[in-house]
């Protein structure tokens, strides 16, 4: 096991949290919306569901989606999304019975695609986020004087960088109706660097609904 200096484990992480903070703030300079033509439903959402790592644990995901850019089929009324870029930031909570708990957010862009009848695709998202994983149990660690003392809290915290939503369905009820509902599930592989020097390749399948509000 390689040995790590505190400070050097101290400056890694304040580095981790300037990349994060740095992606995040250049994914919010995309949110401007575009719109050619006047949409009256809502397109704010909030989103809540459920949230896993690596089918071996459970958890809940709560998040926030906006336009950045859309486009609405020609002809439809009333007016009919086609095509748009979506920015999403999560909040995401997993529980592991063996290993840990983990506690993340993340933040994505990325395109959707929906038909007229409502299908969702999106083939792709790709953003950045924070992982801090808590260890389950009782954790010790040595103590100079040759003994040992427990460690409250004891874990790790991570980049996550990119965080990829892969093969994105679900389904808009707005299109075809009033009721401002979404439904969407995902592939969404994750790299975590790093966990004992070492990055990590994770995946979650969230299934989730989004609520929509103006």
């Amino acid at each position: 096991m390689p040995s790590c200096n505190p400070l050097q484990a101290i400056i890694k992480q304040k580095d981790m949290k300037k990349i994060f903070v740095l992606t995040f703030s250049l994914l919010l300079l995309f949110v401007i919306k575009v719109n050619g033509q006047t949409y009256d439903k809502p397109i704010n959402g909030v989103t809540v569901g459920y949230y896993n790592d690596k089918f071996g644990s459970h958890g809940m995901r709560a998040g926030y989606e906006i336009p950045v850019w859309q486009s609405l089929r020609q002809g439809i009324d009333p007016a009919n999304i086609k095509h748009a870029f979506i920015l999403k930031a999560n909040i995401n909570f997993y529980n592991h019975k063996r290993h840990h708990t983990g506690l993340s957010v993340n933040v994505t862009i990325g395109y959707r695609y929906t038909s007229k009848s409502g299908l969702i695709i999106e083939p792709l998202h790709v953003g950045t986020g924070y992982l801090h994983s808590f260890l389950n149990g009782t954790t010790y660690e040595a103590t100079p004087e040759g003994g040992f003392k427990e460690v409250k809290l004891a874990g790790n915290s991570t980049l996550i960088l990119p965080y990829i939503q892969l093969i994105g369905l679900g389904f808009d009820f707005r299109q075809k109706s009033n009721l401002p509902l979404g439904f969407m599930m995902s592939l969404d592989p994750y790299f975590q660097h790093s966990v004992n020097t070492q990055t990590r390749i994770r995946l979650a399948t969230p299934v989730t609904m989004t609520y929509y509000f103006k």
